[in-house]
C-alpha cells in the first residue's frame, strides 16, 4: 500500500514538472485584489508634479506558449476601469470614468522545482488604449507605451490547474506636444499591485 501510495505521488510530481515543458500552452486569468495603488505623475519640462492617487480594480487574462522548458512567450491583455472625482476647485468636483485596455507581448520564466508550486518572473511591453469620459462630454482617447515587470507563485492544484499569486508593476506614458511650447509635456501612469488568479496548462 505504502509503494502505491509513492509510485502516484511520484507521478504526480512528475506530471505537474511536465506541464512547464516544451510545446505546451498555458492560459490564465487574474484580477487585483483590490488595493492596487495607481499614482498619476505629470511632467512638464523638469517640472514633476504628483496627482491624484485612487483605488482600482482590473482584470488580466494571458496566454502563452512554451518555446522551450519552464519558457513561455505570449501576450498579457488588460482591461480596467476607473472612477474617481476630479476636483475643479475647492468646493467643486466632477465624476471621472476612464476605460483602458491593454495588449503587450510578453516573456514569463518559471523556476522548476520538486514540489507542486512553481516561482516565476515575467516581462512585456506594449500599447494600450484609454478612454476618459467626464460628465456629458464625449470620450477622450489616447494611447500609452505600457511596459510591466511580473513576479509570483504558481501553485499546481492538479496537474493542469494552478493558483497563481503574484505581483506586477505597470507603466504607462504618453507625450503630448504643444505648438505654443518648446517644452515636452508627458503624463505617466504608475501601478503596483497583487494578483489572484487561474492558470489552466494545455
Amino acid at each position: 500500500m505504502k509503494k502505491l501510495a509513492l509510485i502516484v505521488l511520484l507521478a504526480f510530481f512528475g506530471t505537474a514538472n511536465a506541464q512547464t515543458e516544451k510545446g505546451n500552452w498555458i492560459v490564465s486569468g487574474a484580477t487585483s485584489l483590490g488595493f492596487n495603488n495607481n499614482k498619476i505623475t505629470n511632467k512638464s519640462g523638469d517640472v514633476s508634479v504628483d496627482g491624484q492617487k485612487t483605488t482600482t480594480f482590473n482584470i488580466k487574462p494571458a496566454i502563452g506558449y512554451f518555446v522551450i522548458d519552464n519558457l513561455a512567450v505570449g501576450l498579457d491583455l488588460g482591461y480596467e476601469v476607473k472612477k474617481y472625482d476630479e476636483f475643479i476647485n475647492i468646493d467643486e468636483k466632477i465624476k471621472v470614468t476612464t476605460n483602458t485596455f491593454s495588449v503587450l507581448p510578453s516573456a514569463t520564466y518559471y523556476f522548476k522545482t520538486d514540489s507542486k508550486a512553481f516561482p516565476y518572473v515575467g516581462a512585456g511591453a506594449g500599447y494600450a488604449l484609454n478612454s476618459s469620459k467626464t460628465a456629458n462630454i464625449a470620450p477622450y482617447k489616447t494611447n500609452f507605451f505600457q511596459w510591466k515587470a511580473k513576479a509570483g507563485l504558481a501553485y499546481f492544484i492538479t496537474p493542469s490547474i494552478a493558483i497563481d499569486l503574484g505581483f506586477s508593476y505597470d507603466q504607462l506614458s504618453t507625450k503630448f506636444d504643444e505648438s505654443q511650447m518648446t517644452r515636452e509635456n508627458k503624463v505617466i501612469f504608475k501601478n503596483f499591485g497583487a494578483n489572484v488568479g487561474i492558470n489552466v496548462v494545455l
